[in-house]
Protein backbone atom coordinates (compact mmCIF):
# COMPACT_ATOMS: atom_id res chain seq x y z
CA UNK A 1 0.00 0.00 0.00
CA UNK A 2 1.08 3.00 -1.21
CA UNK A 3 1.96 6.45 1.46
CA UNK A 4 -0.68 8.07 -0.23
CA UNK A 5 -3.25 4.72 0.74
CA UNK A 6 -1.93 4.66 3.92
CA UNK A 7 -3.02 8.30 4.69
CA UNK A 8 -6.33 8.04 3.06
CA UNK A 9 -7.09 4.81 4.83
CA UNK A 10 -6.40 6.80 8.14
CA UNK A 11 -8.25 9.43 7.26
CA UNK A 12 -11.07 6.93 7.03
CA UNK A 13 -10.96 5.27 10.55
CA UNK A 14 -10.62 9.19 12.02
CA UNK A 15 -7.19 8.25 12.97
CA UNK A 16 -5.37 11.59 12.51
CA UNK A 17 -2.49 11.03 14.99
CA UNK A 18 -0.32 10.66 11.87
CA UNK A 19 -1.49 12.68 9.19
CA UNK A 20 1.87 14.69 8.71
CA UNK A 21 4.15 11.76 8.92
CA UNK A 22 2.41 10.20 6.73
CA UNK A 23 2.29 13.16 3.84
CA UNK A 24 6.19 13.77 4.34
CA UNK A 25 6.09 10.11 3.27
CA UNK A 26 3.71 9.91 0.34
CA UNK A 27 5.88 13.08 -1.06
CA UNK A 28 9.16 11.85 -0.26
CA UNK A 29 8.13 8.25 -2.05
CA UNK A 30 4.94 8.61 -4.44
CA UNK A 31 4.60 8.63 -7.67
CA UNK A 32 3.33 12.58 -8.93
CA UNK A 33 0.23 10.77 -10.29
CA UNK A 34 -0.29 9.14 -6.88
CA UNK A 35 0.28 12.56 -5.29
CA UNK A 36 -2.24 14.46 -7.58
CA UNK A 37 -4.93 11.94 -7.04
CA UNK A 38 -4.00 12.14 -3.42
CA UNK A 39 -4.38 15.90 -3.09
CA UNK A 40 -7.88 15.82 -4.82
CA UNK A 41 -9.09 13.47 -1.91
CA UNK A 42 -8.40 15.31 0.41
CA UNK A 43 -9.45 18.16 -0.79
CA UNK A 44 -13.02 16.89 -1.36
CA UNK A 45 -12.78 15.47 2.32
CA UNK A 46 -12.07 18.76 3.83
CA UNK A 47 -8.11 18.71 4.16
CA UNK A 48 -7.47 21.54 2.03
CA UNK A 49 -4.08 22.41 4.10
CA UNK A 50 -2.39 19.47 3.59
CA UNK A 51 -3.76 19.43 -0.44
CA UNK A 52 -2.22 22.70 -0.55
CA UNK A 53 0.89 20.87 0.29
CA UNK A 54 0.84 18.57 -2.46
CA UNK A 55 0.16 21.33 -4.62
CA UNK A 56 3.02 23.52 -3.28
CA UNK A 57 5.39 20.27 -3.92
CA UNK A 58 4.22 19.63 -7.20
CA UNK A 59 4.60 22.87 -8.75
CA UNK A 60 8.23 22.99 -7.11
CA UNK A 61 8.79 19.71 -8.94
CA UNK A 62 7.04 20.60 -12.18
CA UNK A 63 6.78 24.23 -12.20
CA UNK A 64 5.40 24.00 -15.92
CA UNK A 65 2.80 22.23 -14.69
CA UNK A 66 -0.02 25.04 -14.77
CA UNK A 67 -3.13 22.55 -13.86
CA UNK A 68 -1.30 21.94 -10.22
CA UNK A 69 -1.18 26.03 -10.56
CA UNK A 70 -4.97 26.15 -11.00
CA UNK A 71 -6.17 23.69 -8.31
CA UNK A 72 -3.62 25.37 -5.47
CA UNK A 73 -5.64 28.78 -6.70
CA UNK A 74 -8.99 27.10 -6.31
CA UNK A 75 -8.48 26.07 -2.67
CA UNK A 76 -6.67 29.25 -2.00
CA UNK A 77 -9.51 31.41 -3.24
CA UNK A 78 -12.66 29.02 -1.33
CA UNK A 79 -10.10 29.15 1.99
CA UNK A 80 -9.99 33.18 1.59
CA UNK A 81 -6.94 33.88 0.38
CA UNK A 82 -8.16 35.29 -2.69
CA UNK A 83 -5.24 37.57 -3.88
CA UNK A 84 -2.83 34.62 -3.74
CA UNK A 85 -5.45 32.33 -5.84
CA UNK A 86 -5.94 35.55 -8.51
CA UNK A 87 -2.56 35.61 -8.70
CA UNK A 88 -1.42 32.58 -9.61
CA UNK A 89 -4.62 31.98 -11.71
CA UNK A 90 -3.79 35.00 -13.97
CA UNK A 91 -0.03 34.60 -14.35
CA UNK A 92 -0.84 31.18 -16.44
CA UNK A 93 0.36 32.26 -19.84
CA UNK A 94 -2.19 32.42 -22.66
CA UNK A 95 0.11 29.69 -24.06
CA UNK A 96 -0.65 27.23 -21.51
CA UNK A 97 -2.24 23.56 -21.64
CA UNK A 98 -4.01 24.78 -18.62
CA UNK A 99 -5.65 28.18 -19.29
CA UNK A 100 -8.56 27.25 -20.31
CA UNK A 101 -8.85 25.98 -16.85
CA UNK A 102 -7.19 29.18 -15.28
CA UNK A 103 -10.65 31.01 -16.81
CA UNK A 104 -13.05 28.52 -15.94
CA UNK A 105 -12.00 28.75 -12.35
CA UNK A 106 -11.62 32.59 -12.56
CA UNK A 107 -15.26 32.56 -14.12
CA UNK A 108 -16.63 30.41 -11.18
CA UNK A 109 -14.78 32.75 -8.37
CA UNK A 110 -16.37 36.01 -9.93
CA UNK A 111 -19.47 34.32 -10.15
CA UNK A 112 -19.87 32.99 -6.75
CA UNK A 113 -18.82 37.08 -5.95
CA UNK A 114 -21.45 38.27 -7.43
CA UNK A 115 -19.50 39.49 -10.36
CA UNK A 116 -21.89 38.22 -12.91
CA UNK A 117 -20.45 40.02 -16.18
CA UNK A 118 -16.75 39.54 -15.39
CA UNK A 119 -17.87 35.57 -14.98
CA UNK A 120 -19.59 35.89 -18.48
CA UNK A 121 -16.54 37.77 -19.88
CA UNK A 122 -13.95 34.85 -19.20
CA UNK A 123 -16.46 31.99 -19.90
CA UNK A 124 -16.92 33.89 -23.34
CA UNK A 125 -12.75 33.86 -23.79
CA UNK A 126 -12.91 30.09 -22.68
CA UNK A 127 -15.63 29.54 -25.48
CA UNK A 128 -13.66 31.11 -28.14
CA UNK A 129 -10.67 28.72 -27.37
CA UNK A 130 -13.08 25.81 -26.90
CA UNK A 131 -16.51 26.03 -28.64
CA UNK A 132 -17.68 22.69 -28.06
CA UNK A 133 -17.16 22.10 -24.35
CA UNK A 134 -20.66 21.49 -22.33
CA UNK A 135 -19.20 22.58 -19.40
CA UNK A 136 -18.59 25.78 -20.88
CA UNK A 137 -22.07 26.07 -22.50
CA UNK A 138 -23.66 25.11 -19.38
CA UNK A 139 -21.51 27.78 -17.45
CA UNK A 140 -22.82 30.54 -19.80
CA UNK A 141 -26.44 29.14 -19.56
CA UNK A 142 -26.41 29.50 -15.57
CA UNK A 143 -25.41 33.10 -15.85
CA UNK A 144 -27.88 34.09 -18.17
CA UNK A 145 -30.43 32.20 -16.16
CA UNK A 146 -29.49 33.54 -12.54
CA UNK A 147 -29.11 37.18 -14.52
CA UNK A 148 -32.74 37.13 -16.04
CA UNK A 149 -31.95 36.56 -19.65
CA UNK A 150 -34.06 33.83 -20.13
CA UNK A 151 -33.84 33.79 -23.87
CA UNK A 152 -30.27 33.73 -24.45
CA UNK A 153 -30.09 30.77 -21.48
CA UNK A 154 -33.09 28.78 -23.21
CA UNK A 155 -30.33 28.34 -26.30
CA UNK A 156 -27.50 27.38 -24.62
CA UNK A 157 -29.83 24.66 -22.37
CA UNK A 158 -31.31 23.82 -25.97
CA UNK A 159 -28.23 23.15 -27.46
CA UNK A 160 -26.75 20.75 -23.88
CA UNK A 161 -30.07 18.92 -24.66
CA UNK A 162 -28.70 17.26 -27.38
CA UNK A 163 -26.02 15.35 -25.70
CA UNK A 164 -26.56 15.43 -21.81
CA UNK A 165 -29.61 15.00 -19.46
CA UNK A 166 -28.05 16.61 -16.35
CA UNK A 167 -25.54 18.54 -16.42
CA UNK A 168 -24.12 17.87 -11.94
CA UNK A 169 -27.53 18.33 -9.51
CA UNK A 170 -29.18 20.35 -12.53
CA UNK A 171 -31.75 18.51 -14.96
CA UNK A 172 -31.32 20.48 -18.09
CA UNK A 173 -35.13 19.94 -19.48
CA UNK A 174 -36.49 21.47 -15.75
CA UNK A 175 -34.61 24.34 -16.82
CA UNK A 176 -35.72 24.78 -20.56
CA UNK A 177 -39.04 24.38 -18.98
CA UNK A 178 -38.43 27.29 -16.42
CA UNK A 179 -37.16 29.41 -19.17
CA UNK A 180 -39.70 28.75 -21.05
CA UNK A 181 -42.11 30.18 -18.18
CA UNK A 182 -40.08 32.77 -17.46
CA UNK A 183 -40.56 34.19 -20.50
CA UNK A 184 -44.56 33.64 -21.00
CA UNK A 185 -44.81 30.26 -23.48
CA UNK A 186 -46.80 28.58 -20.56
CA UNK A 187 -48.09 25.61 -23.02
CA UNK A 188 -44.52 24.86 -24.14
CA UNK A 189 -42.68 24.47 -20.38
CA UNK A 190 -45.74 22.47 -19.49
CA UNK A 191 -45.19 20.19 -22.63
CA UNK A 192 -42.06 20.30 -21.92
CA UNK A 193 -42.40 19.04 -18.44
CA UNK A 194 -44.49 16.06 -19.96
CA UNK A 195 -42.21 14.81 -22.04
CA UNK A 196 -39.44 14.44 -18.97
CA UNK A 197 -41.53 13.95 -16.08
CA UNK A 198 -39.72 11.14 -15.52
CA UNK A 199 -36.81 13.25 -14.66
CA UNK A 200 -38.39 15.43 -11.52
CA UNK A 201 -37.74 13.79 -8.71
CA UNK A 202 -36.54 16.66 -5.80
CA UNK A 203 -39.05 18.15 -3.93
CA UNK A 204 -38.71 21.60 -5.76
CA UNK A 205 -38.40 20.41 -9.46
CA UNK A 206 -41.85 18.96 -8.61
CA UNK A 207 -43.04 22.14 -7.12
CA UNK A 208 -41.64 24.17 -10.27
CA UNK A 209 -43.46 21.57 -12.18
CA UNK A 210 -46.87 22.28 -10.65
CA UNK A 211 -46.39 26.24 -10.86
CA UNK A 212 -45.97 25.79 -14.60
CA UNK A 213 -49.01 23.68 -14.79
CA UNK A 214 -50.88 25.75 -13.25
CA UNK A 215 -50.18 28.81 -15.17
CA UNK A 216 -50.75 26.76 -18.31
CA UNK A 217 -54.02 25.54 -16.82
CA UNK A 218 -53.48 22.29 -17.13
CA UNK A 219 -55.32 22.21 -13.18
CA UNK A 220 -55.48 18.24 -13.12
CA UNK A 221 -51.44 17.53 -14.17
CA UNK A 222 -50.92 20.54 -11.03
CA UNK A 223 -52.81 18.89 -8.58
CA UNK A 224 -50.72 15.94 -9.21
CA UNK A 225 -47.00 17.51 -8.59
CA UNK A 226 -48.59 19.71 -5.77
CA UNK A 227 -49.85 16.08 -3.87
CA UNK A 228 -46.40 14.57 -4.37
CA UNK A 229 -44.64 17.63 -3.09
CA UNK A 230 -47.12 17.20 0.13
CA UNK A 231 -47.09 13.75 0.41
CA UNK A 232 -43.07 13.61 0.76
CA UNK A 233 -43.17 16.90 2.70
CA UNK A 234 -45.56 17.87 4.26
CA UNK A 235 -44.72 21.30 5.92
CA UNK A 236 -43.88 22.26 2.27
CA UNK A 237 -46.53 25.33 2.95
CA UNK A 238 -45.90 27.27 -0.39
CA UNK A 239 -47.66 24.72 -1.96
CA UNK A 240 -50.60 24.42 -0.25
CA UNK A 241 -52.60 27.66 -1.96
CA UNK A 242 -50.84 26.53 -5.46
CA UNK A 243 -52.71 23.35 -4.71
CA UNK A 244 -56.08 24.61 -3.26
CA UNK A 245 -56.11 27.26 -6.28
CA UNK A 246 -55.61 24.33 -9.03
CA UNK A 247 -58.66 22.30 -7.08
CA UNK A 248 -60.88 26.08 -7.40
CA UNK A 249 -59.94 26.41 -10.94
CA UNK A 250 -61.91 22.46 -11.49
CA UNK A 251 -64.68 23.96 -9.15
CA UNK A 252 -63.64 21.19 -6.48
CA UNK A 253 -64.66 23.38 -3.31
CA UNK A 254 -64.92 20.43 -0.81
CA UNK A 255 -61.01 19.92 -1.94
CA UNK A 256 -60.33 23.46 -1.77
CA UNK A 257 -61.50 23.70 1.78
CA UNK A 258 -59.75 20.84 2.94
CA UNK A 259 -56.66 21.96 1.21
CA UNK A 260 -57.41 25.51 3.29
CA UNK A 261 -57.49 24.17 6.29
CA UNK A 262 -54.83 21.45 6.29
CA UNK A 263 -52.13 24.34 5.00
CA UNK A 264 -53.51 26.33 7.63
CA UNK A 265 -52.71 23.78 10.43
CA UNK A 266 -48.96 24.46 9.22
CA UNK A 267 -48.62 28.05 8.68
CA UNK A 268 -51.74 30.02 9.92
CA UNK A 269 -50.12 33.22 8.55
CA UNK A 270 -51.45 32.27 5.22
CA UNK A 271 -54.09 34.70 3.90
CA UNK A 272 -54.13 33.43 0.50
CA UNK A 273 -55.53 29.92 1.90
CA UNK A 274 -57.84 32.28 4.08
CA UNK A 275 -59.57 33.80 1.49
CA UNK A 276 -59.44 30.45 -0.82
CA UNK A 277 -61.35 28.35 1.94
CA UNK A 278 -63.61 30.78 2.89
CA UNK A 279 -64.67 31.15 -0.82
CA UNK A 280 -65.32 27.41 -1.37
CA UNK A 281 -67.03 27.65 2.16
CA UNK A 282 -69.43 29.85 0.74
CA UNK A 283 -69.56 27.89 -2.50
CA UNK A 284 -70.98 24.62 -0.21
CA UNK A 285 -73.40 27.03 1.78
CA UNK A 286 -71.00 26.92 5.36
CA UNK A 287 -71.73 30.09 5.42
CA UNK A 288 -70.62 30.28 8.96
CA UNK A 289 -67.02 28.51 8.67
CA UNK A 290 -66.62 30.91 5.85
CA UNK A 291 -67.32 33.91 8.35
CA UNK A 292 -65.55 31.98 10.60
CA UNK A 293 -62.21 31.64 8.51
CA UNK A 294 -61.84 35.00 7.00
CA UNK A 295 -62.55 36.74 10.98
CA UNK A 296 -59.76 35.05 11.39
CA UNK A 297 -58.10 36.02 8.79
CA UNK A 298 -58.46 39.76 9.62
CA UNK A 299 -57.45 38.74 12.96
CA UNK A 300 -53.72 37.48 11.65
CA UNK A 301 -53.52 40.09 8.43
CA UNK A 302 -55.54 43.10 9.53
CA UNK A 303 -54.13 45.26 6.64
CA UNK A 304 -55.81 42.60 4.46
CA UNK A 305 -58.34 44.68 2.19
CA UNK A 306 -59.31 41.70 0.04
CA UNK A 307 -60.10 39.92 3.24
CA UNK A 308 -62.16 42.44 4.33
CA UNK A 309 -64.02 43.16 0.96
CA UNK A 310 -64.65 39.24 0.73
CA UNK A 311 -66.23 39.28 4.80
CA UNK A 312 -67.96 42.30 4.00
CA UNK A 313 -69.21 40.82 0.66
CA UNK A 314 -70.72 37.49 3.35
CA UNK A 315 -72.06 40.17 5.45
CA UNK A 316 -74.44 41.42 2.47
CA UNK A 317 -75.12 37.99 1.52
CA UNK A 318 -76.12 37.06 5.10
CA UNK A 319 -78.07 40.27 5.09
CA UNK A 320 -75.80 41.55 8.08
CA UNK A 321 -75.72 45.53 7.84
CA UNK A 322 -74.27 46.35 11.26
CA UNK A 323 -71.31 43.94 10.95
CA UNK A 324 -70.49 44.87 7.57
CA UNK A 325 -70.41 48.84 8.50
CA UNK A 326 -68.05 47.45 11.47
CA UNK A 327 -65.67 46.24 9.55
CA UNK A 328 -65.00 49.70 7.83
CA UNK A 329 -65.89 52.17 10.91
CA UNK A 330 -62.79 52.86 12.10
CA UNK A 331 -60.65 53.06 8.66
CA UNK A 332 -60.17 56.79 7.09
CA UNK A 333 -61.36 57.24 4.04
CA UNK A 334 -58.00 57.23 2.09
CA UNK A 335 -57.84 53.43 3.25
CA UNK A 336 -61.49 52.84 1.68
CA UNK A 337 -61.28 51.03 -1.71
CA UNK A 338 -64.36 52.12 -3.99
CA UNK A 339 -66.16 48.27 -3.14
CA UNK A 340 -65.87 49.57 0.37
CA UNK A 341 -67.97 52.46 -0.37
CA UNK A 342 -70.29 50.58 -2.59
CA UNK A 343 -70.43 47.68 0.11
CA UNK A 344 -71.33 50.60 3.00
CA UNK A 345 -74.33 52.20 0.52
CA UNK A 346 -76.46 48.97 -0.33
CA UNK A 347 -75.81 48.39 3.89
CA UNK A 348 -77.15 52.02 5.01
CA UNK A 349 -79.99 51.82 1.96
CA UNK A 350 -81.12 48.73 3.64
CA UNK A 351 -81.14 50.60 6.72
CA UNK A 352 -82.81 53.14 5.63
CA UNK A 353 -80.10 55.76 6.29
CA UNK A 354 -80.32 57.37 2.87
CA UNK A 355 -78.32 60.35 3.87
CA UNK A 356 -75.12 57.97 4.18
CA UNK A 357 -76.38 55.57 1.37
CA UNK A 358 -76.37 58.68 -0.79
CA UNK A 359 -72.94 60.00 0.59
CA UNK A 360 -71.47 56.28 0.23
CA UNK A 361 -73.14 55.90 -3.61
CA UNK A 362 -71.39 58.79 -4.81
CA UNK A 363 -67.81 58.19 -3.22
CA UNK A 364 -68.20 55.05 -5.36
CA UNK A 365 -69.66 56.07 -8.40
CA UNK A 366 -65.98 57.16 -10.15
CA UNK A 367 -64.27 53.93 -9.94
CA UNK A 368 -67.59 51.91 -11.12
CA UNK A 369 -69.70 54.41 -13.66
CA UNK A 370 -69.19 52.06 -16.37
CA UNK A 371 -70.45 49.42 -14.41
CA UNK A 372 -73.77 48.24 -15.19
CA UNK A 373 -74.65 46.29 -12.45
CA UNK A 374 -73.38 49.57 -10.15
CA UNK A 375 -75.59 51.98 -12.30
CA UNK A 376 -78.63 49.66 -12.19
CA UNK A 377 -78.34 49.89 -7.57
CA UNK A 378 -77.61 53.16 -7.41
CA UNK A 379 -80.07 53.93 -10.22
CA UNK A 380 -82.87 52.28 -8.23
CA UNK A 381 -81.81 53.95 -5.02
CA UNK A 382 -82.42 57.45 -6.46
CA UNK A 383 -85.02 56.55 -7.36
CA UNK A 384 -86.25 54.93 -4.05
CA UNK A 385 -85.47 57.96 -3.10
CA UNK A 386 -87.62 60.06 -5.11
CA UNK A 387 -84.36 61.86 -7.10
CA UNK A 388 -85.94 61.52 -10.53
CA UNK A 389 -83.44 63.77 -12.32
CA UNK A 390 -80.28 62.58 -11.45
CA UNK A 391 -82.14 58.90 -12.02
CA UNK A 392 -82.81 60.15 -15.24
CA UNK A 393 -79.16 61.06 -16.08
CA UNK A 394 -77.89 57.64 -14.73
CA UNK A 395 -80.27 56.12 -16.75
CA UNK A 396 -78.76 57.72 -19.71
CA UNK A 397 -75.18 56.38 -18.71
CA UNK A 398 -76.94 52.91 -17.92
CA UNK A 399 -78.49 52.80 -21.61
CA UNK A 400 -75.07 53.35 -23.58
CA UNK A 401 -73.74 50.63 -22.11
CA UNK A 402 -76.66 48.26 -22.08
CA UNK A 403 -79.49 49.57 -24.54
CA UNK A 404 -81.12 46.06 -25.31
CA UNK A 405 -82.09 46.30 -21.47
CA UNK A 406 -85.58 47.17 -21.98
CA UNK A 407 -86.57 47.24 -18.47
CA UNK A 408 -84.16 50.03 -17.75
CA UNK A 409 -85.35 51.81 -21.31
CA UNK A 410 -88.93 51.35 -20.05
CA UNK A 411 -88.19 53.75 -16.66
CA UNK A 412 -86.36 55.78 -18.79
CA UNK A 413 -89.30 56.05 -21.01
CA UNK A 414 -92.23 56.79 -17.96
CA UNK A 415 -89.76 59.09 -15.93
CA UNK A 416 -89.46 61.41 -19.53
CA UNK A 417 -93.45 61.56 -19.20
CA UNK A 418 -93.76 62.31 -15.40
Amino acid sequence: MSYSEQLLDSIQRHDFSNNHILLKQALDNDSPELLSSLADNLTNMGFTDLSKQIYRALIAKFPREDLFKVYLAEILLNDGYEDDGLTLLYNISPTSDAYLESLLAQADYYQTNGLIETARQKLLQAKNLAPDEDAIKFGLAELDYLSGNYAAALKYYQDLAKNNNNFGEIVISQRIAACLAKLGDYEAAAQEIREHSNSILSIDALYEAGLIMLSAKDNQAAVKFFDQVIENQPDYVNAYPLLAQAYMNEDNNEEVLKVAHTGLSYNEFDETLYSLGAKAAANLEHLDEAEKLLRKGIRIAPDNSDLRLQLSNLYLLERKDEANLALFKDLDDDQLEPQAHWNSAISYQRMENYNRAQEEFLLAYPAFKDNTAFLKQIINFFREIGNNDLTKDLLQSYLELAPEDDEMQDLYNQLELE
